[in-house]
């Protein structure tokens, strides 16, 4: 990065670790978005220009981890549709920050309705962006039913793989958890229900 490029990416640390820090002490409708401004020593306006809205400030370092067409875009175009899907999800959840107040951003996020609703449209548009990336790899519309289903199989294994590490103690890697569950699904041999002409043969 350049030197402007990285003084941006230094303030938003900065802006994001400060409203870490009064989220987590006076929680999130109590906190302002001026008291963030002045605790971070930059002007308001400065601050709407990094993060519109308050709910995308307690949402930061978790939407970095969601960026997964982001990710895919940045692989090299001729690697296979499985290994670059794998490689995808494992840098994503290489992103994901350890720090102890992230689960307890993800508790407030949790029990505010706002933040929680604005993490649906960033999951949505995370899933919508994906799709678009493995359409174009792939040869196919966005909307193609190979498309949707394969990049929402992935969006899942994502989420399963978070929610057993989040649940464990932490010790075993992410990706380590990534490569159990994949050999699982690889091994599973996935039920899917049955199409209605197939069930009236039956």
């Amino acid at each position: 990065m350049g030197l402007r490029e990285t003084k941006a990416a230094r303030t938003r640390d900065q802006i994001l670790d400060v409203a870490a820090e009064l989220f987590l002490a006076q929680g999130y409708d109590e906190t302002t978005m001026e008291q963030i401004a002045e605790r971070a020593e930059i002007a308001p306006s400065t601050l709407y220009r990094y993060f519109p809205s308050k709910d995308l400030l307690i949402l930061g370092r978790l939407t970095e981890t969601l960026q997964l067409g982001a990710v895919l875009r940045a692989r090299p175009d001729d690697e296979p549709i499985p290994q670059v899907l794998a490689a995808t999800l494992k840098a994503a959840l290489d992103s994901v920050h350890d720090e102890p107040r992230f689960s307890a951003l993800r508790h407030i996020i949790d029990i505010s309705p706002v933040p929680r609703a604005r993490l649906w449209d960033v999951f949505m548009q995370s899933r919508a962006e994906l799709e678009a990336e493995l359409g174009r790899r792939m040869g196919l519309p966005e909307d193609d039913l190979h498309v949707q289903l394969t990049a929402r199989t992935a969006i899942t294994i994502f989420e399963i793989v978070a929610e057993r590490w989040w649940a464990g103690d932490h010790s075993t890697p992410r990706t380590a958890v990534l490569d159990e569950v994949l050999a699982a699904v690889d091994a599973a041999g996935i039920v899917l229900p049955a199409a209605q002409r197939r069930l009236a043969r039956a």
